[in-house]
């Protein structure tokens, strides 16, 4: 072998190991960025989670205060009353308030301008027959 040749080897060898250095240097750097990328992901999904879970805690406390706000609010006194008190009687103010109303409804009331007269001479209608009727049908069916 000749200097030359000699020479030509070493330089490809020192070529070769920087390559391989730039490689290990490159892949270690790739290896970094793949860690780095997989940590973001990771805090990106906890993030996710993070948001759900606050999602969902809002819900929980919103039912919370309306469950409460319901609780405060008066309850609506039962329409009949309790077995062991006896019954009260309206005071004659409330019976005065209840009156009126009842007035206005007789107020609405339709009146017919039939005599008596005409009324005795109509026949009232035999509701019998259409009795009769019905049940003879209902045997059938």
């Amino acid at each position: 072998m000749s200097s030359s040749q000699l020479e030509e080897i070493e330089k490809k060898r020192v070529e070769l190991k920087n390559e391989l250095q730039y490689i290990e240097q490159k892949e270690r750097a790739l290896g970094e960025s793949i860690r780095i990328l997989e940590e973001k992901l990771a805090i990106r999904e906890l993030e996710d989670r993070v948001k759900l879970k606050r999602q969902a805690m809002d819900r929980l406390a919103s039912r919370k205060r309306d469950l409460e706000r319901r609780l405060s609010e008066p309850q609506p006194k039962p329409t009949s009353p309790t077995p062991h008190r006896p019954p009260q009687t309206p005071t004659p103010q409330v019976a005065q308030k209840t009156a009126e109303p009842q007035r206005k409804e007789a107020m609405e009331v339709t009146v017919t301008t039939d005599h008596p007269r005409n009324q005795q001479s109509k026949k009232p209608e035999r509701p019998k027959k259409k009795q009769k009727k019905e049940k003879q049908k209902r045997k059938w069916f």
